[in-house]
């Protein structure tokens, strides 16, 4: 939805760099950061490169944006899971819901994101790593704290928070990053959900 309180120009100027933006998503999870150039950017954002100019100063500051947008929209997931449930159990589901959503209809955006948090662009030193991890740890304190809420409840058994939220993060990132772009059967999102809220809840142990 736009925003009316802004005037056609700024609008105008949001619509733009979301576009530069869309087509650098494509090339850089086609290539890699190292692997690709500006004018690849330009080209496939149908702009000449002056053009991108006028947005970003390079294709450093458009790789940091794109970081930065999946991490914000991460936050946004997570604090609005926070605030709409009422117990941990609501609050893992609606995050796993919101997650797999958001990812699977930015597929390109969490690949980018997966591969900057792994480093696996390791010649790549243009992202703030301390303002980076900064930004995730406000996603990890919420998370935490939830699961300390959950145990004093007794919803769940007693142990260390921090490493039952290292569990779900290992759990549910790997396994997007998996059916999103190794496995070759079609996927159906609800299925995998489920299937992510049944392990972390009942286990794979046969009753």
């Amino acid at each position: 939805m736009e925003d009316i309180s802004l005037s056609r120009k700024e609008r105008e100027r949001i619509f733009r760099k979301k576009e530069i933006m869309d087509a650098a998503i494509r090339v850089f999870a086609e290539k890699g950061f190292n692997s690709c150039t500006l004018e690849e950017i330009a080209g496939t954002a149908e702009f000449g490169k002056g053009t991108l100019y006028n947005y970003f100063q390079g294709k450093e500051e458009i790789y940091r944006a794109i970081i930065n947008d999946v991490i914000v929209n991460q936050e946004k997931i997570i604090k609005e899971a926070d605030n709409s449930s009422k117990t941990f159990i609501e609050f893992v589901e609606l995050c796993t819901s919101e997650l797999f959503n958001y990812c699977v209809k930015n597929k390109n955006a969490f690949l980018i994101f997966v591969r900057e948090v792994a480093r696996l662009d390791r010649d790549y030193r243009n992202v703030n790593y301390e303002e980076l991890f900064q930004s995730l740890s406000v996603i990890r304190k919420i998370f935490v704290k939830r699961v300390e809420v959950g145990i004093k409840a007794r919803e769940i058994r007693n142990f260390n928070p921090e490493k039952v939220m290292l569990l779900y993060k290992h759990l549910v990132f790997p396994h997007l990053h998996h059916i999103l772009f190794c496995s070759p059967a079609e996927i159906n999102v609800e299925d995998e959900i489920n299937f992510i809220l049944s392990v972390l809840f009942d286990g794979i142990k046969s009753k």
